[in-house]
């Protein structure tokens, strides 16, 4: 539909001076006009100051007859510029005032006609599906405050449909980029009352904003990337209620644990994208933080949507893509004082017509980290703690078709590390007298296209098809020294050379059945092979005699396919009550292909199949608070390691694969409340999980003899079906903005208890390897000035105490007599300042724990650093 040049006439706004306010009733001017750039729409516009915005819906002609909405805003060397759009239109004022402390909208201009000239085009909001607009448009707010107009605070006094504010601080007047179909901006607002509103397609994989989500969610963008310098994607989620870092041995291979569930059990997404590991420890996130745009983590069993593996919970990585402008460079750093280490990256980008690039190099280098003096160390340094890693990223994107909504990406990623392995030596136990690991080799190579097109139809409102190649190339060594009598003394030295090959692809198709009805459809593929090579090399020394050495190798090539299709549907039944129901069907062939060993008749190929299924339902309650409800499943293949790979890693007995194992499954329940309002934001999450058919090692003796190989060595043991687990706990984040000042108060806290059973023993024991409440709480400052922004953190880290669980040996029975680790708390503080007009040089220092405090999270993370201090920079030109 093309608007006529009446309805583009140019009508006054309400203001005050160079100060602005859009008052109630105030009529939305249109002109003639356009962006300096197209392409992707404001994608790394993120948030400097807390505005809020909110919009009520409307049906106004002169808009081509959809809803309108404050969809995006950004800040330039020459004031704020405000976005109002629709899947069809958008309009932006250009502002006159010079100091980015006072604003004016002085002309919204309607860009290019009634065909949106950008690429894609606006997204619509999900939320708003099936909702009736209103019958008269109004953009209400407040008027700035007269020290801090740029932190205005916007509230609507009528319930808000939806609610999208990026107050951004963009690098040139229009940062626009290219390509950016399926991603939102990130929203990052430092405000709390809009923190809620950031869209997300994590947990519906469909764009609806965090505060309307059934599922619990939270997103870490760029901003908040930046301001933590941390030395990999796993700290940047520390500080999420429910996520733990796992990084016990190898420093430089952190892993996450989400509600008490081991790595293993959460998927790791990389541009919604497997990354697959068959080990037995789980996935870790072979990716600099320095490429990534923003990370998106749902926290509970989410099988449905995202297959296997996901009991815990799923990690979204999204990279970043290119500048709106045809060459930019980036380059940053980082120097960690407590490990004597750097981190540096260099990215060149840009967009040239059509076409977005973006290659991104990085690299770091950390020695043995430093801890204070005691229990781990005399020195004062961490042995065999350092770690070497290094990353190279290439992005390439076009948009295509009459109105810029199909967009094709390639995307490849090639990461290569060399970690150390550090050993508690307090933790031996007889005949046990030294232990070792070490990882000289964990690269990863992966290439992915991906393809999307939006407002395809009245009903095919989305496609989106990609499909990736993936090679994991592991080599892993484990030492084991024993002496079980003064004579007699065993040393085992093992390796695993392991090389994992998977390809897959996705394809999706979003369907707006009717207007209460928005569904999606999809097929998955993936198939992981698994060669793997492992030797052990057993000496044995007897008194005076000779050692004589004894070394097996053996050769197996394993493979696993799964196929599956899924189906939801988001049913909104009122304008503030929704229903999302989904399932997913599963079929699964594993098979041992190739083995040096002779293949017995149980090892070749066998199927799988099964349902998961899915229900939520969110309220949208006076239009500042949404309940949720939620009931979900998840389910994790045993790994080819486990069915067919015979290992004598870790305790230096061997561990037998059983083909017989059956899929780990779980079963969530979750309560949830959302609320914000002006300066205040308050997120809380109640679940209950029960998990079942956990897999686990039994020992060879009676009992499971008749399971184990009838070659079964003496004191050798076997994967099996035996463990479960409920768990269930409280997460809370909360941020309140102090009135009339630049103070934000927040916290984030996770209260979990889990209760592992062991049917075979009848066995049920408090599970304490994780504190049960941990928490952050601080005091933030942010202040916009002329020339720069300044910011300021101080903040509490605690947890209360945890202890080893480890398992007695001859039988499979769970002890809770391992190490005891103390509760703590360290204090921290850490700053920055973004400097130029268009804040293109970045400054920050961290210091943190400032008492010297010396502590040990849990037995799956190694001791914590003492006092120590981050400088980090960042510039682009």
């Amino acid at each position: 539909m093309r608007m006529s040049a009446a309805r583009n006439a140019v009508a006054p706004l309400c203001r005050s001076g160079c100060g602005w306010e859009l008052a109630a009733g105030c009529p939305v001017p249109v002109r003639p006009g356009g962006l300096a750039s197209p392409g992707r729409f404001f994608r790394s516009i993120v948030s400097r100051s807390p505005m809020r915005m909110t919009k009520r819906f409307a049906d106004r002609p002169e808009l081509g007859g959809a809803a309108l909405r404050v969809f995006a805003g950004e800040r330039g060397g020459d004031g704020l510029r405000i976005v109002l759009g629709n899947a069809n239109h958008f309009y932006y004022n250009e502002p006159p005032c010079g100091s980015p402390r006072r604003h004016q909208p002085h002309a919204l201009s309607k860009a290019g006609g009634s065909t949106l000239p950008l690429s894609p085009p606006l997204p619509q909001v999900p939320s708003t599906r099936g909702a009736k607009p209103s019958d008269s448009t109004s953009i209400r707010s407040l008027r700035p405050a007269p020290r801090r107009s740029a932190r205005t605070l916007m509230k609507s006094s009528t319930p808000t449909l939806a609610a999208l504010v990026l107050l951004a601080l963009a690098s040139s007047p229009c940062s626009a980029q290219p390509g950016d179909l399926h991603e939102t901006p990130d929203g990052e607002s430092r405000d709390p009352a809009t923190r809620l509103d950031t869209l997300t397609v994590m947990g519906t994989r469909t764009q609806v904003s965090v505060k309307n989500n059934p599922v619990s969610v939270s997103i870490v963008g760029r901003q908040e990337m930046e301001r933590q310098s941390a030395d990999s994607i796993a700290e940047l989620l520390r500080d999420l209620p429910g996520v733990a870092i796992v990084d016990a041995t190898m420093p430089g291979m952190k892993r996450i644990r989400m509600r008490g569930e081991s790595s293993r059990r959460v998927t790791v997404l990389l541009d919604g994208q497997e990354i697959t590991d068959h080990s037995t420890y789980g996935t870790p996130i072979p990716i600099d933080p320095s490429n990534v745009e923003r990370i998106e983590v749902l926290r509970g069993s989410a099988s449905v949507l995202y297959g296997g593996k996901a009991i815990g919970g799923v990690i979204n990585i999204i990279t970043r893509r290119g500048a709106a402008v045809p060459f930019e460079l980036e380059a940053g750093g980082s120097l960690y004082s407590g490990s004597d280490g750097w981190q540096g990256w260099l990215a060149p980008s840009g967009t040239v017509g059509d076409l977005d690039y973006r290659v991104t190099v990085s690299m770091d280098r950390h020695h043995d980290r430093e801890v204070p003096k005691g229990r781990y160390s005399d020195t004062g340094k961490l042995d065999n703690s350092s770690f070497h890693n290094g990353d190279v990223a290439l992005h390439l994107g076009r948009t295509f078709g009459e109105r810029g909504n199909h967009y094709l990406a390639l995307k490849a990623n090639k990461h290569w590390l060399d970690t150390e392995a550090w050993t508690d030596p307090t933790s031996y136990e007889y005949p046990v007298t030294s232990f070792g690991i070490e990882m000289p080799r964990r690269d990863m190579n992966k290439v992915g296209l991906q393809y999307e097109a939006v407002d395809l139809g009245p009903v095919l409102r989305k496609l989106h098809v990609d499909a990736y190649h993936q090679n994991v190339a592991r080599l892993f060594g484990n030492r084991v020294t024993m002496q079980p009598t003064p004579m007699v003394n065993v040393g085992i030295t093992s390796t695993s050379d392991d090389d994992n090959l998977n390809y897959g692809g996705t394809a999706q198709f979003d369907l707006q059945i009717s207007p209460s009805h928005y569904a999606i459809a999809g097929f998955h593929y993936l198939m992981d092979d698994l060669d793997t090579e492992k030797t052990t090399a057993t000496r044995t020394a007897i008194g005076p005699r000779p050692p004589t050495t004894l070394l097996e190798r053996r050769r197996d090539r394993a493979s696993l396919r799964t196929v599956s299709a899924f189906a939801q549907d988001e049913w909104s039944l009122t304008p503030t009550v929704k229903l999302t129901g989904g399932a997913r069907w599963y079929h699964v062939t594993s098979a041992l292909d190739e083995s040096s060993e002779e293949i017995r008749p149980d090892q070749r190929a066998r199927t799988t199949a099964d349902w998961v299924t899915s229900l939520g339902a969110t309220w949208s309650v006076a239009g500042d608070a949404t309940l949720r409800a939620l009931y979900s499943e998840g389910y994790i293949m045993p790994t080819l390691l486990q069915l067919f790979s015979d290992n004598a890693a870790g305790r230096g007995a061997l561990t037998y694969a059983n083909p017989d194992l059956a899929p780990e499954t779980s079963r969530n329940f979750e309560l949830g409340l959302r609320y914000q309002d002006a300066g205040m934001m308050f997120d809380a999450a109640l679940y209950l999980t029960r998990a079942r058919d956990f897999i686990t090692s039994a020992s060879c003796g009676d009992r499971d003899r008749g399971r184990c190989p009838s070659t079964a060595v003496p004191g050798s043991y076997l994967y099996v079906n035996a463990d479960r687990a409920t768990s269930y706990g409280l997460e809370l984040q909360a941020e309140y903005l102090l009135p009339e000042t630049a103070f934000t108060v927040y916290g984030s806290s996770a209260l979990a208890r889990r209760r592992l059973e062991l049917p075979v023993t009848r066995q049920e024991i408090r599970d304490s390897s994780l504190p049960h409440l941990s928490a952050r709480l601080g005091l933030r400052y942010d202040e916009i000035f002329t020339r720069h922004d300044l910011w300021a953190d101080l903040f509490v880290r605690t947890a209360t105490d945890s202890r080893q669980i480890l398992v007695a040996d001859g039988a499979h029975t769970l002890v809770q007599n391992g190490q005891a680790f103390p509760g703590w708390a360290t204090l921290n503080l850490s700053g920055g300042v973004a400097l130029g007009q268009a804040r293109r040089q970045k400054i920050a220092l961290h210091l943190e724990n400032l008492l010297d405090k010396g502590y040990r999270t849990s037995v799956d993370e190694l001791p914590a650093q003492g006092r120590n201090a981050v400088l980090s920079f960042q510039m682009a030109f």
